[in-house]
């Protein structure tokens, strides 16, 4: 029997953005992160359509996430929610969701990250996560997500005057 205890920590954040949903909820794939998120990369494994849906997989790899990420859109409710889990093998469960309410043309979108260690190296990375560095990084998909739907252009990190590491995490484990 293994003596490993996985560690849990949930964590939320509530956007307040200004667009509706119908205008927000594209904006949520994989695809089109690429028109308003730097410097997001990622290689589609599986959409029949080619975009986000349920059942679709992608995968990542940002050091600072903890490394090669398998995602799965595990719910997909057009214009209201879209859920991912993400897993870093070996490391961490990153159970992603996202939804989105109306609020006077604009949209109230809540994002809650449930993370589950998978090793005592994906527990102590749950341990160092902060509260703020959580809101910093959430902060700033705000502030993208705001500034493309004003302008229909991507906000550059060097504009956000943030660290780009997200969660500041160490990227060593």
């Amino acid at each position: 029997m293994n003596d490993f205890a996985a560690e849990r920590i949930v964590k939320s954040y509530t956007m307040h953005l200004c667009a509706p949903p119908a205008e927000v909820f594209p904006l949520l794939c994989p695809v089109r992160e690429y028109e308003w998120i730097e410097p997001w990369s990622c290689d589609m494994v599986f959409s029949i359509g080619g975009m986000a849906e349920n059942n679709a997989v992608f995968t990542t790899d940002f050091e600072t996430q903890g490394g090669a990420e398998i995602w799965v859109v595990c719910r997909y409710e057009k214009d209201r929610a879209i859920e991912f889990i993400r897993v870093t093998p070996g490391l961490k469960v990153n159970r992603l969701d996202i939804s989105l309410a109306a609020a006077n043309n604009a949209t109230r979108s809540i994002w809650t990250n449930t993370f589950t260690g998978l090793s005592e190296a994906g527990n102590q990375w749950i341990r160092n996560l902060t509260e703020e560095a959580f809101e910093l990084e959430k902060s700033a998909v705000e502030k993208m997500l705001n500034h493309y739907l004003k302008t229909g252009a991507m906000l550059k990190m060097a504009d956000l005057n943030i660290e780009t590491r997200y969660y500041g995490q160490d990227s060593r484990h």
